[in-house]
């Protein structure tokens, strides 16, 4: 359950090393002004990114996963990089809506979405919620 009075910020990044390394450190930046914070990637990538996690855990950061449509692969198991983001863009927005909607059931609701911007249908999520 998130602490009374802090604010919980969800942040969505591009399931690459490349771009979940930074945010992961703008994540430590943002629980250490007093946020409640969850990083959230693909579930592959929370699978091969034990480093990543690790640091996440010791920061006090959440990590909760969506799918890409390739849970099991990743983007290796698409046929081109344009079949993983048109599947991608189908499959996110409905996963990350259902762990916005898990995350306020169990009492920690999100106030707040930061997103790549490799990932732009998360502003229509938030918008809808």
């Amino acid at each position: 359950m998130a602490e009374k009075g802090k604010s919980h910020c969800l942040v969505l990044c591009y399931p690459t090393q490349g771009h979940i390394n930074p945010l992961l450190q703008f994540c430590k930046r943002l629980h250490h002004k007093g946020l409640h914070v969850t990083l959230v990637t693909t579930k592959f990538m929370h699978k091969n990114l034990h480093v990543t996690t690790a640091a996440a855990a010791s920061a006090a950061i959440a990590v909760d996963t969506i799918s890409d449509g390739y849970d099991d692969g990743g983007r290796q198991l698409a046929e081109s990089t344009d079949a993983y983001f048109d599947r991608f863009w189908r499959v996110g927005p409905e996963t990350l809506t259902q762990l916005i909607q898990k995350l306020s059931e169990t009492g920690r609701p999100v106030d707040c979405i930061v997103y790549d911007s490799f990932l732009p249908w998360a502003l229509d999520v938030a918008k809808e919620l």
